[in-house]
């Protein structure tokens, strides 16, 4: 580091820029620039700005940058700034997106007043970190919490799918003198998409125009549709739409998204072709939405023609999630020979989603020869996947290779690989139970093997009750 440090300073950051009052100094993201700072920093004796220091932690979001930001942390200290809360906010943000998640807490437990926006910054460190646990006892002993802290622990268990507890701490904060904002709801409204909970979802929307009035704000608005999307209420998606003040782009590809993944293909087509009347011009996502609706109802020839035109007309190059929806697309329909060329013909690798599309429509057109070679290509992208193993031994065995099949039963054995046994779930007032053949590890197995000794005398060869 002491070589790298002898760089000479670039103009920007010369010592009389860092001695001249308190002007802030603009710091370029690049590692060279930072140190270059750094070198003229430490020949000062007077602060330079906050915000210099504040730009500086900011920059240092690259790992070859940490001893850097540690570097400059340290020069924090020497000038007295370290009870800062936005500089602290900063050097706290670094160190979480460095993953010295116990550094962050060291300086947030140095601090003496730890105030809303501190204790955000440090929450939301936790939840990059996956330490959900931590970040739920911060909160708790939080006695400041205002709406951003709540946000934020709302948006942490929504971003690691936990939406039963967001809803949880929901109805707390209901119970707070804190009242929700348009962050929250969104939260909320989330949370009740991931577990289709409508009846939540009509609350929160009920409580919204108790409150707003007319929806003027288009994510909130997007979020009202996307939830009643999701939990299966296209009606009141589309009475919501119709209405709707405030429409932008991506309210359109909400709407069409909704009747996408519930294979209403001929809606998402009119609708698509409003839009265009209307002078809203679509995106990558717009198209992405349409072909996976044409994709649901088996439209190969709509497709194909969506996935031109995007180029065509609007100038939209495909990426790989276009790719793939079209690549399943043909496979589903048994054009598996155009699905390969696709996948091949790509400016970019074809990715395991494209591949396991493709060679799920080969079992389905016993199409054994490409599935070979396809589920080769699977292998290849997961090496240590058991069922590209699997997939791979069926097709052995479907064109007679034993031989082959013994030598990649084998090899997956030496590898430590093996095949998972499948697993039902069932769900008996509103507990899920899942079962595994022969697994006895349930609590009640006893009584479930005796309830089935006895029934299958009963039963005839189709499983029916004689």
């Amino acid at each position: 580091m002491a070589g790298t440090l002898s760089f000479a300073p670039p103009p920007t950051f010369n010592h009389q820029q860092l001695q001249r009052s308190k002007k802030p100094i603009k710091i370029h993201n690049s590692l060279d620039s930072v140190l270059h700072y750094l070198q003229a920093l430490t020949a000062q004796s007077s602060p330079p700005s906050k915000i210099t220091f504040i730009s500086a932690m900011k920059a240092c979001s690259l790992p070859s940058t940490i001893p850097v930001g540690k570097s400059i942390h340290a020069h924090i200290i020497k000038f007295g700034f370290q009870s800062d809360r936005f500089i602290a906010t900063s050097v706290i943000t670094f160190y979480s997106s460095s993953n010295l998640l116990n550094f962050a807490r060291q300086l947030f437990d140095e601090i003496p007043h730890k105030d809303p926006p501190l204790v955000t910054t440090m929450l939301l460190a936790y939840f990059k970190s996956g330490d959900i646990a931590n970040a739920r006892i911060l909160f708790d002993k939080t006695d400041d919490k205002d709406v951003i802290v709540w946000n934020a622990m709302l948006g942490g268990y929504v971003q690691c799918c936990l939406p039963d507890k967001a809803l949880e701490l929901f109805r707390e904060m209901q119970n707070s003198k804190v009242i929700p904002n348009e962050v929250t709801l969104i939260n909320v409204l989330s949370a009740c998409s991931m577990m289709g909970c409508v009846e939540f979802g009509e609350w929160v929307h009920a409580y919204i125009e108790r409150q707003f009035g007319v929806l003027s704000n288009s994510t909130v608005n997007n979020s009202l549709l996307n939830m009643y999307s999701k939990c299966g209420r296209l009606d009141l998606a589309f009475e919501l739409f119709l209405v709707s003040q405030c429409k932008n782009l991506e309210t359109w590809n909400t709407m069409l998204t909704g009747f996408a993944i519930h294979g209403h293909a001929s809606e998402a087509l009119s609708l698509f072709s409003q839009m265009i009347k209307l002078g809203s011009l679509p995106d990558s996502i717009t198209f992405v939405v349409l072909v996976m609706a044409f994709c649901h109802r088996g439209m190969v020839d709509d497709a194909r023609c969506c996935f031109n035109c995007m180029t065509t007309l609007y100038g939209i190059e495909p990426d790989a999630k276009h790719v793939n929806c079209m690549v399943d697309v043909l496979s589903r329909g048994g054009y598996l020979d155009e699905a390969y060329i696709l996948i091949e013909n790509m400016p970019f690798e074809g990715d395991t989603y494209a591949w396991g599309a493709l060679l799920s429509g080969c079992f389905t057109y016993k199409n054994y020869e490409l599935g070979l070679n396809v589920a080769r290509r699977l292998l290849e992208l997961e090496p240590r996947a058991e069922g590209r193993y699997v997939a791979l031994l069926n097709l052995y065995s479907l064109v007679g290779r034993i031989e082959d099949a013994i030598k990649l039963r084998k090899m997956m054995d030496e590898m430590g690989i093996k095949q998972s046994s499948g697993i039902s779930v069932i769900e008996v007032d509103g507990v899920f139970h899942g079962f595994i053949a022969g697994d006895s590890s349930h609590a009640e197995s006893k009584d479930i093997y005796t309830m089935i000794h006895n029934i299958l005398p009963n039963l005839d060869v189709n499983g029916q009750l004689c």
